[in-house]
């Protein structure tokens, strides 16, 4: 017998970024890696700035993908993906696009990180949201400690994951305002809640 799955709805955006010891050499060939990466159809718009070439799926801004090489960086951003592993796929097609171009050689990696951020409607309310993060992550004691009453709980969490640092930080948010957190937009937002 199969079960019902009930998905809750998860909105995301992602972002790699590489860093490399700085090269001269990219701005020498800004033109080709452009034209490389367009021509390959990953993607079909560019911006060639100062230092870095922008690539976008949509000709004014990006609407679900795009992507950076610059000369000490390169990365890939994903907003509001359609799959959960689209921004793993996708960023590591990008890579390794990137790393068989003929004109230039990506320097080695010094850092590397990810950034995601995930939004979760929920239809209770902020304060109701907040209440029970509050309870769920303080004990009746620590609360007491605190003493007042909560009203806006956000929360930091710093891991040692092997050799990676993991930063987490959590809580929810009032109607409306994910704008000033996300580069998208979604009529989920009106709902209350991010990480």
């Amino acid at each position: 017998m199969s079960k019902d799955r009930t998905e809750k709805t998860m909105l995301t955006e992602h972002i790699l970024e590489v860093r490399y010891v700085a090269s001269g050499t990219f701005l020498d060939v800004r033109g080709y890696i452009a034209d490389y990466i367009r021509q390959d159809g990953f993607f079909p718009h560019w911006k060639i700035n100062t230092n870095v070439v922008n690539f976008r799926d949509e000709s004014d801004a990006i609407k679900t993908e795009g992507a950076f090489v610059g000369y000490k960086s390169a990365g890939y951003v994903t907003l509001n993906p359609p799959t959960r592993n689209y921004f793993t796929d996708r960023a590591s097609s990008f890579w390794n696009l990137l790393q068989k171009n003929n004109h230039y050689k990506i320097p080695e990696p010094t850092r590397f990180g990810t950034r995601t951020k995930i939004f979760i409607p929920f239809s209770q309310s902020f304060d109701e949201i907040n209440k029970a993060i509050f309870e769920e992550l303080f004990t009746e004691k620590t609360r007491s400690l605190i003493g007042g009453k909560e009203t806006d709980l956000q929360f930091s969490i710093n891991l040692k994951e092997d050799v990676f640092n993991v930063h987490i930080t959590g809580g929810p948010i009032h109607k409306d305002e994910a704008g000033k957190y996300f580069q998208f937009d979604s009529d989920h937002f009106s709902q209350c809640w991010k990480w």
